[in-house]
């Protein structure tokens, strides 16, 4: 009775929502005086030409009233998608999408000329930029030519146009921002190239796109104020001289340059790029100003360095010094406050307070140097959690031991070759954390209750894991090519993703208890060994292809719940290989007749809801 009544609510709170809808259309012309919710209903339901100038002029969408502090609409012209905005008394327009035919060809037409203002509603919009991934694979574009109004090239703006052979930008535009990938895999880079100046690929005022000289030093034009990423790859470059005008080196900048021995990073650069100097093989001397604040993903792997400096503004190196295995010190600024490095460890500090005054402290590690002769590792009890990349391809490692509640994050610990690990104070895993650990052979998860896509992942020794009453992911891949014999996977509520175990070709058993809802594509693709498995009555859904190539499985079900409806007719399937199945238990009869009545009222419900869905469209 108490879900019918809120179905009935539900039908008339709909019913009377529908009532102000009209009401604000039948007196539109009626009031000189709107107030600003009135207007944004009128815009809402598409009724523009009742609402007054003033709107549009001074108060789209400018009000405390939401959270949003601009409004926007989609404009499309020549097949073109702009993104138009209006904010504060400024208006302008982004370049967001393309349109495409039925077969998801594009449409846009080989030559395509920017026009400086697009038009709406009577206020032109001027061109400010390209969004992100804009004209992506647009294989259709050939040539284009950009307007003095653009300022702002978002990242892969045109990467995959594979055809985009000339894009004309005037030498006025000066960009307050030029993102990374922005003409990754287009042929562009040739014909900018003959209109470059001394081998410098510069594009409008103030981008430089490419360097292609052989000059051995190159010293930057003060008016740039971009470097693209992969600027000076592969290049000759044995120095660079930094203008006053640059922040960031951006991803790969600098990659592979195999004559670079030293580098200094002036005070005006904040951040350093994921794998700005990735495989410069000769690098050894790397002087960073205390203007740094961020140093991203690999950005120095494959050099010489054997000694790094965190300057006093640095926040952020998770990551950064994976692949640096010449690397013997890091040396902290005396005024740096959340970084310390001790025992070959280095400690991140992260400070705030709560609603109330109090304040904490929160510990992470965030590097383990990659060159220690350590073999044991013991993580303090105040430490809250193990970055990313903290232990990344540690193969000195034969012991971690770990004394409070922490959680583990993506790629902390893939490459190990430690043989145990001790996971009782584990609460979540991340991403591929301990993926390739060829040596690990077994693993209690009973405390763990998330664990990411590719956890474990390539773990070719791991045979036993024992999974926990809170657990309520098991990501896709995350025991994909494991040595697992059995498994069992029980507590209140667990979703188990594709692929999960995968190729676990020595896996016999497998047990769903009463908390997994359905079983996904491919999650036992390959298990080649597998003889039997038991799914409790909450699972409502299989996959068809859930036991692809498993040719000798018997699959123990309830009868007359809904998984072993499910199971039974998956398993007759004449598609499927698999065909055995036997009951080992049935559900009460009352629980029958709950079942046959939701599944009515169920019917009933989407029917109702989907007439009114109807009538409310009209």
């Amino acid at each position: 009775m108490k879900e019918i009544s809120k179905k009935l609510l539900a039908v008339a709170l709909a019913a009377i929502m529908t009532v102000p809808m009209f009401a604000v259309s039948a007196t539109a012309n009626e009031d000189e005086v709107y107030e600003d919710w009135y207007l944004d209903e009128l815009y809402n339901q598409g009724l523009y030409d009742e609402i007054p100038d003033y709107y549009w002029e001074e108060n789209i969408y400018c009000n405390d009233s939401y959270e949003e502090d601009y409004w926007y609409e989609v404009l499309t012209v020549d097949n073109i998608v702009y993104e138009i905005s209006y904010c504060e008394n400024e208006v302008y327009a982004y370049i967001v999408d393309y349109e495409r035919g039925e077969n998801e060809e594009s449409l846009v037409s080989e030559t395509v000329v920017i026009p400086e203002t697009v038009e709406y509603n009577g206020i032109e919009f001027p061109v400010a930029g390209i969004g992100y991934y804009a004209f992506a694979d647009c294989h259709t574009l050939k040539e284009i030519t950009l307007p003095e109004s653009i300022t702002t090239i978002s990242d892969g703006a045109f990467s995959g146009a594979a055809n985009l052979e000339k894009i004309v930008v005037p030498e006025t535009v000066e960009f307050d921002y030029f993102g990374i990938e922005v003409f990754d895999k287009t042929p562009v880079l040739n014909y900018l190239a003959e209109n470059s100046k001394d081998g410098a690929v510069i594009l409008g005022q103030n981008v430089l796109l490419a360097y292609l000289g052989n000059e051995k030093t190159y010293i930057m034009p003060i008016e740039i104020d971009y470097i693209a990423d992969h600027c000076f790859f592969m290049s000759g470059i044995q120095e660079v001289v930094f203008n006053s005008s640059i922040t960031e080196i951006p991803a790969y900048a600098f990659a592979s340059c195999r004559n670079l021995k030293e580098i200094t990073i002036p005070h005006n650069i904040v951040s350093i790029g994921e794998g700005a100097f990735s495989n410069c093989s000769n690098l050894e001397k790397v002087t960073l100003s205390d203007g740094l604040e961020y140093i991203e993903l690999k950005a120095f792997e494959g050099t010489k360095i054997k000694d790094i400096y965190i300057g006093a503004s640095v926040c952020n190196v998770i990551g950064a010094f994976v692949g640096c295995n010449t690397l013997e010190n890091i040396t902290i600024s005396e005024d740096n406050t959340n970084y310390v490095f001790e025992d070959d460890i280095l400690y991140y500090f992260e400070y705030y307070e709560d609603e109330d005054g109090n304040q904490y402290t929160s510990i992470s590690i965030e590097y383990f140097l990659i060159t220690s002769d350590k073999t044991s590792v013991k993580i303090p009890e105040e430490v809250y959690s193990i970055a990313s990349y903290a232990f990344y391809n540690c193969k000195q490692l034969d012991e971690v031991v770990i004394n409070s509640p922490l959680g583990v994050y993506d790629y902390a610990f893939t490459y190990c070759e430690f043989e145990s690990f001790d996971f009782s104070n584990v609460s979540d895993i991340g991403f591929a954390a301990f993926k390739g650990c060829k040596n690990l052979t077994e693993a209690d998860l009973s405390e763990v209750y998330f664990i990411d896509d590719s956890a474990f992942e390539n773990c070719t020794k791991l045979e036993n894991v024992e999974f926990g009453l809170m657990l309520y992911v098991i990501g896709a891949k995350a025991f994909a090519n494991t040595a697992l014999k059995d498994v069992i996977i029980y507590g209140d509520m667990c979703e188990v993703y594709e692929n999960a175990f995968a190729n676990c070709k020595n896996l016999k058993s497998v047990e769903f208890s009463a908390c997994v809802g359905a079983i996904y594509e491919n999650i036992f693709i390959g298990c080649t060994s597998l003889e039997r498995v038991f799914i409790s009555k909450t699972v409502d859904y299989v996959d068809y292809n859930a036991f692809r190539e498993c040719e000798d499985v018997t699959f123990e079900i309830i009868k007359h719940s809904v998984s072993g409806d499910a199971i039974v007719e998956f398993a007759e399937d004449p598609d499927n290989d698999v065909t055995k199945y036997e009951f080992v238990g049935k559900i009460s009869f009352l629980e029958r007749v709950e079942i046959f009545f939701s599944d009515i009222f169920s019917k009933i419900y989407d029917f109702f809801f989907g007439w009114i869905d109807s009538i409310m469209m009209f």
